[in-house]
């Protein structure tokens, strides 16, 4: 409804707004609902999907990920053209996938991914009509899942895949296939058949394998099928013919949805024949979202549809789309909402309904503003959210155990009692007994920002390195955008002597300061991070930003009594609670010092006075700040606002180091205190002047009124493409375990 798709890939970074934790969090909302595995259709295997397997796996949600229709029906030289023959289609795609977030560095498959769907309803594809027409159909359509299949294991083959190995599958439709080997008029098992001959004897089917594909099949492979069918037809009429047929190989339900039934009643029914059948993995539920991009009946399985209230935009390949908020579809036979029901009927917690259309915590600036924002919703969860998150970017951790005493502690700021913003970062700054701060906390790259912010930072941060080269990325790092940033941010961070997380690993919010606990569940950052263990080499290319366009801070303001310390040879330092001296323009009163940047006053409105400055002076240019000041809005402005006051005669304090309250002149012995700040000033002697302040140069009359945009919303939705994710219900890890046929 809102115009061309560039792709319909939902599990790639730029997707993250959808399903991300800043965004509109779909994978959070998948695991209140119960669900413990994600099904997903759309795949384009030249985009990375690192970043959503990682939030899956930590969200404690599988992922079953499958190849699309393209190398099978869309491509150029597709393997309708090769007689079905898929091998070198599907091979250089599968590769790719590998390569772009299905493998870790280390080689392994990613513990997220279980299941790689070769084709999704090949019955009806490959060719078209396979179930209905001549035998040749059915044979064709098995050459082509075990050519596919032999082309994904040559490309782990030479992708060096080690450790743990996933399950292969071949979804297909609940028709009766009557050409089929197993003509025993049972939905969907005379495809099973037909394809099990096949892999057991593939020179029967015209093709020689150049992989063991007969041994991956015995142990690596699982029947699936889709159905709308009630739960009593796949207990009384699919599985007793499937247990006699397959005895040893699982089979779950890739789409499930009977419209029009009670949900409570059929799926729960269908979950109960799950627990009692070891064979019987569980169902995926059909669907996660309504897709507009179908008509009439198909628009009835989404348990979601797209409110017309949305959370923002986002740019999705070069296209900007709302983030439309979902809206819970109805269930009447149960009396209940579908996502209700389902939950009901998965044994989950339940959605949270209240924050489906309210911003998250992980989207709002972590200082007073944000603060707002989220006090202004008057929810305890997304208070506990927001405190949660300003705990990360302390390079901290709520101890384990410590959950009913975060939210006792979030619920006073939300009732009031405890206080404000200022409250909150003073106490959390003194760090509390229920708190663990990491020694060995890095500033790295947030997974909740898309990749272009991410990038966008990191080039800014490349061009003001010193210490390292941005040409030099470890080759285990090159191939994905967070990883790089990780490596760069966490260099840069030492470089600049970075000593508060909050205002220092920022960069627009692309940048946290993450305990250990936090970034080891985040694929490669362990190795990638300053300290870490990467050290092959090869050449990354940045884009450098153009002036005045560099990365500020959305973090708090310095009056927030958290600051660090550095012992000897140690990197990064622990978040401590300090005391911050009161400030002030010297009212006239000659004195030695500088005039800086206010700690009291916000990024935007210290960005804003130095935009102006840089403006106005001719005795510096601010294109050739030194490094040491760069990477901290508060540091540049620094050099800025007291080379401004130089240049103004040093003068009257309290007009020409004013800037709108963004500057403040102080004493050398109290900025000397702070640590970010006493290398970028330089030293005046202020004396007073009698002066019309309105005509002197930097009062706050003379100031530019042009407001500086300083966050960056990655919220965004699609109102035209289903969302194409599906849960599954039953726990298939300890199912797939007990099968002697199973990797």
């Amino acid at each position: 409804e809102e115009g061309w798709m560039p792709q319909d890939d939902w599990f790639c970074n730029e997707a993250v707004p959808l399903w991300g934790r800043s965004g509109r969090g779909d994978l959070r909302v998948m695991k209140q609902l119960g669900a413990n595995m994600v099904r997903l259709y759309g795949n384009n295997p030249e985009n990375d999907h690192t970043n959503f397997l990682d939030e899956a796996l930590e969200q404690g949600i599988s992922v079953s990920a499958g190849m699309s229709d393209f190398p099978y029906t869309q491509m150029w030289g597709n393997c309708i053209s090769t007689d079905m023959n898929c091998f070198t289609q599907v091979k250089p795609l599968y590769a790719q996938n590998l390569r772009n977030g299905f493998l870790r560095p280390d080689g392994t498959y990613h513990p997220a991914l279980k299941y790689m769907n070769i084709l999704n309803e090949p019955d009806l594809k490959v060719p078209a009509g396979a179930d209905t027409g001549g035998p040749e159909g059915p044979v064709k359509m098995a050459r082509a899942l075990l050519s596919a299949m032999d082309a994904m294991l040559d490309a782990e083959m030479e992708a060096g895949v080690t450790g743990p190995l996933i399950n292969f599958t071949a979804t297909f439709s609940f028709a009766i296939c009557a050409a089929c080997l197993d003509n025993s008029g049972v939905p969907a098992l005379g495809q099973m058949a037909q394809l099990d001959d096949a892999m057991l004897n593939p020179e029967k089917y015209g093709y020689t394998p150049k992989n063991d594909v007969t041994a991956a099949y015995k142990t690596r492979f699982t029947h699936s099928f889709n159905t709308a069918s009630p739960a009593t037809d796949v207990k009384n009429w699919f599985l007793p013919a499937y247990t006699i047929r397959f005895p040893t190989t699982p089979v779950y339900i890739g789409e499930y949805h009977r419209v029009g039934a009670n949900q409570v009643e059929d799926v729960g029914l269908v979950l109960s024949v799950a627990q009692q059948n070891p064979l019987f993995l569980g169902v995926s539920f059909f669907q996660y979202q309504v897709a507009y991009w179908k008509t009439g009946s198909e628009r009835d399985f989404g348990m979601f549809a797209l409110s017309s209230s949305s959370l923002g935009t986002f740019d999705y390949f070069g296209t900007t789309f709302n983030l439309y908020c979902l809206e819970p579809q109805p269930d009447d036979p149960s009396a209940m909402d579908m996502p209700s029901a389902v939950a009901n009927a998965y044994g989950g917690s339940g959605i949270d309904y209240s924050a489906l259309c309210q911003r998250s915590p992980e989207a709002v600036a972590l200082n007073a503003s944000g603060y707002s924002e989220i006090l202004a919703q008057g929810s305890i969860p997304q208070m506990v959210g927001f405190v949660e998150r300003l705990i990360h970017h302390m390079g901290a951790i709520a101890k384990p155990g410590a959950e009913g005493t975060l939210q006792t502690f979030s619920q006073g700021f939300v009732d009031g009692s405890s206080g404000g913003f200022e409250d909150l970062a003073s106490s959390l700054g003194s760090q509390p007994s229920w708190i663990d701060v990491d020694p060995h906390a890095k500033c790295v790259a947030s997974r909740s920002v898309q990749p272009s912010t991410i990038e966008k930072a990191m080039a800014w941060a490349c061009s003001q390195a010193t210490s390292f080269s941005c040409d030099d990325i470890p080759s285990q790092c090159a191939g994905n955008i967070y990883r790089v940033a990780d490596y760069v941010f966490s260099r840069y961070y030492k470089e600049v002597g970075a000593t508060n997380p909050l205002t220092d690993c920022s960069f627009h919010g692309a940048a946290v300061f993450a305990s250990s606990v936090l970034y080891s569940k985040w694929t490669g950052t362990s190795h990638c991070a300053e300290g870490g263990v990467a050290t092959a080499t090869t050449r990354a290319s940045t884009t450098a930003w153009a002036p005045g366009t560099e990365p500020g801070t959305t973090a708090a303001p310095a009056t927030m009594p958290i600051t660090t310390t550095v012992a000897p040879g140690t990197e990064p330092a622990t978040p401590i609670a300090t005391t911050t001296e009161a400030a002030g323009n010297t009212g006239g009163v000659a004195s030695h010092g500088g005039c800086v940047a206010s700690r009291e006053a916000q990024p935007d409105s210290v960005q804003q006075a130095m935009d102006w400055a840089c403006s106005q002076v001719t005795s510096f240019s601010c294109s050739e700040i030194p490094s040491e000041c760069m990477g901290s809005t508060y540091r540049t402005a620094d050099y800025v606002f007291s080379r401004y006051f130089r240049e103004a005669g040093g003068v009257n304090p309290n007009v020409n180091c004013a800037f709108g309250g963004a500057a403040v002149f102080v004493s050398s012995e109290l900025y000397a205190k702070w640590t970010d700040s006493s290398q970028c000033p330089i030293q005046d002697v202020a004396a007073p002047i009698a002066q019309d302040s309105t005509t002197t140069l930097g009062s706050s009359t003379e100031m530019a009124t042009t407001a500086v945009a300083t966050t960056v919303t990655t919220t965004s939705t699609l109102a035209s493409i289903q969302d194409a994710t599906t849960p599954i219900a039953q726990d298939s890890t300890t199912t797939l375990g007990s099968s002697t046929e199973m990797a």
